[in-house]
């Protein structure tokens, strides 16, 4: 498998960069992982929208879904007799996806060019030889994130990618990450004074507590992802994260392709 970053911005973006947005590849099979402002500018640079088989996005918070209507412009208005891009959402997205199409124009905008299905939060996702198995997260609003694996004569079905998505301290993430060959895990917090500092009741992680939740799950090597930057280059992120994970560990760099 592989990981490209599109996008590793939290909410507000780092300047120049996008919000969440991750193309996986595998088994010949090729998704879009959330899709943040400025993810399809960046998507354009290297594929064309109608080379993913499907877009699957881990919640509805804005800076991880509403580049929809971007990419929507992308692949415009395709006859309903071809084949629509498959787009898989959290349980109960139906009505936030109908107010979307309204905020852009009217409501059919995405029909002809979209197809839409709500995972059911707890059974496997196949999409051709790439497997997704979610966990919900704790977040502000109802969150999944992933173990992705693939299938095919060159790959290792063992072989596992994990992905947060967005998670405050959890029980989901020592799962998504157990044994990980790579775990995609944000860290869209400095201090607890820009969150809830109570663990139960937060939606996001320092970057000490992403590196010990690998630590804790056997992760084999952590890309940070979500992570507030502005002039720096987040060593202040890795100096933190590096006193609780000893592996492999850097932050996610855009545009950049990870084997895992």
């Amino acid at each position: 498998m592989r990981l490209t970053i599109l996008g590793r911005s939290p909410a507000r973006p780092n300047p120049g960069e996008a919000c969440a947005g991750y193309v996986v590849e595998g088994g010949g099979s090729r998704i879009l992982m959330d899709v943040g402002p400025g993810v399809v500018a960046q998507l354009l640079r290297r594929n064309t929208p109608d080379e993913l088989d499907a877009v699957v996005i881990s919640h509805m918070h804005t800076d991880h879904c509403l580049d929809l209507v971007t990419l929507r412009y992308s692949y415009p208005w395709i006859d309903v007799a071809k084949k629509r891009l498959l787009i898989i959402v959290p349980p109960g997205s139906q009505a936030q996806l109908a107010e979307l199409a309204l905020g852009a124009g009217y409501a059919n905008f995405f029909d002809k060019s979209f197809i839409f299905v709500e995972h059911d939060g707890k059974r496997p996702i196949e999409i051709g030889n790439l497997r997704l198995e979610p966990d919900e997260t704790q977040h502000y609003v109802r969150t999944w994130g992933f173990r992705i694996s693939a299938r095919g004569p060159d790959e290792d079905p063992d072989r596992i990618l994990a992905y947060s998505a967005d998670a405050g301290p959890c029980p989901a993430l020592p799962r998504l990450a157990d044994s990980a060959d790579l775990f995609l895990c944000e860290a869209g917090l400095r201090s607890l004074q820009e969150d809830d500092p109570a663990p139960q009741s937060r939606g996001h992680l320092l970057p000490s507590e992403a590196a010990l939740v690998a630590h804790n799950a056997h992760s084999k090597r952590v890309l940070l992802t979500h992570i507030p930057l502005n002039s720096d280059d987040g060593e202040w992120a890795l100096s933190e994260a590096r006193t609780a994970f000893s592996g492999p560990l850097e932050i996610a760099e855009p545009l950049r392709t990870y084997d895992v």
